[in-house]
Protein backbone atom coordinates (compact mmCIF):
# COMPACT_ATOMS: atom_id res chain seq x y z
CA UNK A 1 0.00 0.00 0.00
CA UNK A 2 1.46 3.09 -1.57
CA UNK A 3 0.49 5.54 1.34
CA UNK A 4 0.98 2.84 4.70
CA UNK A 5 4.46 3.13 5.51
CA UNK A 6 6.59 2.17 8.83
CA UNK A 7 7.71 5.95 10.07
CA UNK A 8 9.92 6.80 13.20
CA UNK A 9 7.90 7.31 16.46
CA UNK A 10 9.21 11.09 16.23
CA UNK A 11 6.75 11.33 13.03
CA UNK A 12 4.03 9.88 15.19
CA UNK A 13 4.76 12.62 18.37
CA UNK A 14 3.12 15.51 16.48
CA UNK A 15 -0.45 13.97 15.52
CA UNK A 16 -0.30 11.85 19.09
CA UNK A 17 0.13 15.33 20.86
CA UNK A 18 -2.74 17.14 18.63
CA UNK A 19 -4.98 14.22 18.61
CA UNK A 20 -5.07 12.38 21.65
CA UNK A 21 -3.65 14.69 24.15
CA UNK A 22 -3.55 18.28 23.05
CA UNK A 23 -2.98 19.65 26.56
CA UNK A 24 0.01 17.66 26.75
CA UNK A 25 3.35 18.70 25.34
CA UNK A 26 4.67 16.67 22.54
CA UNK A 27 7.57 15.12 25.05
CA UNK A 28 5.08 14.38 27.59
CA UNK A 29 3.14 12.31 24.70
CA UNK A 30 6.36 10.40 24.82
CA UNK A 31 6.17 6.58 26.13
CA UNK A 32 8.73 4.46 27.23
CA UNK A 33 8.32 2.06 25.04
CA UNK A 34 8.42 3.78 21.69
CA UNK A 35 11.64 2.93 21.33
CA UNK A 36 11.14 -0.86 21.34
CA UNK A 37 7.77 -0.14 18.76
CA UNK A 38 7.14 -0.07 15.05
CA UNK A 39 5.18 2.87 14.11
CA UNK A 40 2.81 2.97 11.46
CA UNK A 41 1.42 6.07 9.06
CA UNK A 42 -0.90 7.14 6.43
CA UNK A 43 0.88 9.79 4.55
CA UNK A 44 -0.75 11.95 2.00
CA UNK A 45 0.94 14.71 0.53
CA UNK A 46 4.00 13.76 2.87
CA UNK A 47 2.15 14.47 6.31
CA UNK A 48 1.54 11.86 8.54
CA UNK A 49 -2.87 11.86 8.77
CA UNK A 50 -3.26 8.76 10.87
CA UNK A 51 -0.82 6.75 12.67
CA UNK A 52 -0.41 4.16 15.68
CA UNK A 53 2.55 2.29 17.27
CA UNK A 54 2.47 -1.49 17.38
CA UNK A 55 4.45 -3.33 20.54
CA UNK A 56 5.52 -6.61 20.97
CA UNK A 57 3.86 -7.98 24.12
CA UNK A 58 4.82 -11.54 23.79
CA UNK A 59 6.12 -13.71 20.71
CA UNK A 60 2.65 -13.73 18.90
CA UNK A 61 1.22 -11.12 21.05
CA UNK A 62 1.45 -7.90 19.70
CA UNK A 63 -0.57 -4.31 20.79
CA UNK A 64 -1.66 -1.29 19.31
CA UNK A 65 -1.21 1.94 20.95
CA UNK A 66 -1.86 5.33 20.51
CA UNK A 67 -3.96 5.36 17.33
CA UNK A 68 -4.68 8.64 15.62
CA UNK A 69 -6.14 10.38 12.90
CA UNK A 70 -5.38 14.03 11.95
CA UNK A 71 -9.29 15.55 12.40
CA UNK A 72 -10.01 16.78 9.11
CA UNK A 73 -9.26 13.55 7.75
CA UNK A 74 -11.35 11.41 10.40
CA UNK A 75 -14.53 9.47 9.05
CA UNK A 76 -12.71 8.86 5.51
CA UNK A 77 -12.12 5.31 6.31
CA UNK A 78 -8.39 6.06 5.76
CA UNK A 79 -7.91 4.87 10.18
CA UNK A 80 -10.03 2.35 9.09
CA UNK A 81 -7.60 1.37 5.83
CA UNK A 82 -4.79 1.80 8.09
CA UNK A 83 -5.96 -0.31 11.35
CA UNK A 84 -6.94 -3.02 8.54
CA UNK A 85 -4.38 -3.07 6.34
CA UNK A 86 -1.47 -3.84 9.64
CA UNK A 87 -3.65 -6.16 10.85
CA UNK A 88 -3.97 -8.12 7.80
CA UNK A 89 -0.42 -7.73 7.86
CA UNK A 90 0.24 -9.13 11.69
CA UNK A 91 -2.27 -12.59 10.59
CA UNK A 92 0.04 -12.79 7.59
CA UNK A 93 3.15 -13.07 9.93
CA UNK A 94 1.41 -15.75 12.29
CA UNK A 95 1.04 -13.52 14.98
CA UNK A 96 -2.35 -15.35 17.44
CA UNK A 97 -2.87 -11.79 19.43
CA UNK A 98 -4.31 -8.07 19.23
CA UNK A 99 -4.49 -6.21 22.21
CA UNK A 100 -5.43 -2.39 22.80
CA UNK A 101 -6.70 -0.20 25.36
CA UNK A 102 -9.65 1.45 23.74
CA UNK A 103 -10.67 4.66 24.94
CA UNK A 104 -14.15 4.21 26.22
CA UNK A 105 -15.32 6.49 22.68
CA UNK A 106 -13.42 4.40 20.32
CA UNK A 107 -14.84 0.85 21.78
CA UNK A 108 -17.91 0.77 18.81
CA UNK A 109 -14.72 1.48 16.52
CA UNK A 110 -12.98 -1.46 17.28
CA UNK A 111 -15.73 -3.76 17.54
CA UNK A 112 -16.48 -3.24 13.94
CA UNK A 113 -13.07 -5.51 13.54
CA UNK A 114 -14.23 -8.33 16.00
CA UNK A 115 -12.50 -6.67 18.95
CA UNK A 116 -13.54 -7.46 22.49
CA UNK A 117 -13.77 -6.54 25.90
CA UNK A 118 -11.12 -8.25 27.42
CA UNK A 119 -10.81 -6.90 30.84
CA UNK A 120 -11.93 -3.33 33.33
CA UNK A 121 -11.92 -0.14 32.88
CA UNK A 122 -9.36 2.40 34.17
CA UNK A 123 -8.17 6.16 33.90
CA UNK A 124 -4.85 7.12 32.28
CA UNK A 125 -4.31 10.38 32.37
CA UNK A 126 -8.00 11.37 32.54
CA UNK A 127 -9.02 9.49 29.90
CA UNK A 128 -11.25 6.49 30.70
CA UNK A 129 -9.98 3.36 28.72
CA UNK A 130 -10.97 -0.29 28.05
CA UNK A 131 -8.41 -3.34 27.32
CA UNK A 132 -9.90 -5.38 23.92
CA UNK A 133 -8.40 -7.89 22.09
CA UNK A 134 -8.99 -10.04 19.16
CA UNK A 135 -7.05 -13.84 18.09
CA UNK A 136 -6.15 -12.62 14.06
CA UNK A 137 -7.35 -16.31 13.20
CA UNK A 138 -10.67 -14.74 13.29
CA UNK A 139 -9.86 -11.38 11.77
CA UNK A 140 -11.10 -11.57 8.24
CA UNK A 141 -12.22 -8.04 7.54
CA UNK A 142 -10.85 -6.62 4.01
CA UNK A 143 -11.40 -3.15 2.98
CA UNK A 144 -12.62 -1.49 -0.15
CA UNK A 145 -9.64 1.10 -1.41
CA UNK A 146 -10.46 4.48 -0.84
CA UNK A 147 -7.59 5.37 -3.45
Amino acid sequence: MKNIKPISFEDCLPLRQKVLWPSLTVEECIDPEDQYSKHVGYILDNQVVSCFSIYPKLQNNYQIRKFATSPSFQRKGIGTKLFTTVLNDLKQKKIEFVTLNARITAVEFYKKFDFYLSGEKFIKKNIPFIPMQIALKDFNFKYNSIE
